[in-house]
């Protein structure tokens, strides 16, 4: 299982953005202390694990990374690259839920039968979302 950790520069705002616009539901929220957060205490948090459809992602603050990583330092900016991908989460309700200037690309069919919507989150992650629409190239 592959889980990405993203660094973000604001917890509660992130948190705020997977689960109110992605849909992605918040498992645990950690504090500094290492302390597990309840509901409400999003801005205490300087990691969090968010789940959906039995995926995970991981969120942790630039100066927790730093802590705990050599080569982070507290002041470090996320430097997104490429992209995570959403394979079934719809792109046409995603774009209904987030800000349009957040939308980079789309929803647009793809060569490949995917309907697809490219959306950036409050650090500048890249996150596609994409369902099938459509039948796949054939292969030779």
């Amino acid at each position: 299982m592959i889980i990405p950790n993203l660094m973000v520069t604001d917890m509660a705002r992130s948190i705020a953005f997977y689960r109110d616009r992605i849909g992605l539901s918040v498992m645990v929220m950690i504090d500094a202390h290492q302390g597990v957060l309840q509901p409400g205490q999003e801005d205490r948090a300087v990691f969090a694990t968010l789940e959906w459809d039995g995926a995970q992602l991981m969120l942790q603050t630039n100066e927790s990374l730093a802590s705990e990583l050599d080569g982070f330092r507290p002041d470090q900016v996320p430097t997104p690259a490429g992209t995570v991908y959403l394979r079934g989460l719809d792109p046409l309700a995603l774009e209904n839920r987030v800000a349009p200037e957040a939308v980079i690309k789309g929803p647009v069919k793809q060569w490949y039968g995917m309907l697809e919507l490219y959306v950036r989150d409050p650090d500048g992650h890249i996150l596609c979302a994409g369902v099938p629409e459509g039948a796949p190239p054939s292969g030779p």
